[in-house]
C-alpha cells in the first residue's frame, strides 16, 4: 500500500464526508489503483448500496490521488491535484456495491492535452468488473 487511509486526504482535495477512497494500493505513470470499503455513514449510500455516482466519484478521486502521488515524488510539499470531470463516456454500470463490500479501482491515463487528461476507469468487486 502506497498511501494508507490515515493519509489519503493529503492526496485528494475532498474531505470527509465526501472521501470515496481509502487507500492507494499502486501508482505508476500508466495506472493508479485504489481500494475502498463501503460504509453505512457514506453520504452516497442509499438502501444499503453505494450509488452509481459514488462509483464515478471513486474513479475521480483515484485519479486525483494517483497524480498527486506521482507529483509528490518530485515535489514532496505539493498540494493535492484539483480537477473536474468534464464528461463521462461509455459508462456501463453492471451493479453497485453493498455495505461492507471492498471495491478495487484502476484508472489508466489514456491521453493528455495541455491540462486535460482523458482516463479510463474500471471498478471491480470480488474480481468482477462492476463499472
Amino acid at each position: 500500500m502506497l498511501i494508507p487511509k490515515s493519509q489519503i486526504t493529503n492526496y485528494i482535495p475532498q474531505k470527509e464526508p465526501f472521501v470515496m477512497i481509502d487507500s492507494i494500493v499502486d501508482a505508476s505513470e500508466k495506472q493508479f489503483t485504489s481500494s475502498f470499503t463501503i460504509r453505512e455513514d457514506n453520504v452516497l449510500v442509499e438502501n444499503g448500496r453505494l450509488k452509481e455516482v459514488g462509483l464515478i466519484e471513486n474513479i475521480a478521486q483515484t485519479t486525483a490521488a494517483g497524480f498527486t502521488y506521482l507529483d509528490k515524488q518530485q515535489t514532496p510539499d505539493g498540494e493535492p491535484k484539483i480537477g473536474f470531470i468534464g464528461s463521462v463516456n461509455r459508462l456501463i454500470c453492471h451493479t453497485t456495491p453493498n455495505l461492507n463490500d471492498t471495491i478495487i479501482t484502476t484508472v489508466s491515463p489514456e491521453m493528455t492535452f495541455e491540462n486535460i487528461t482523458l482516463v479510463k476507469g474500471e471498478v471491480k468487486l470480488n474480481g468482477e468488473t462492476i463499472i
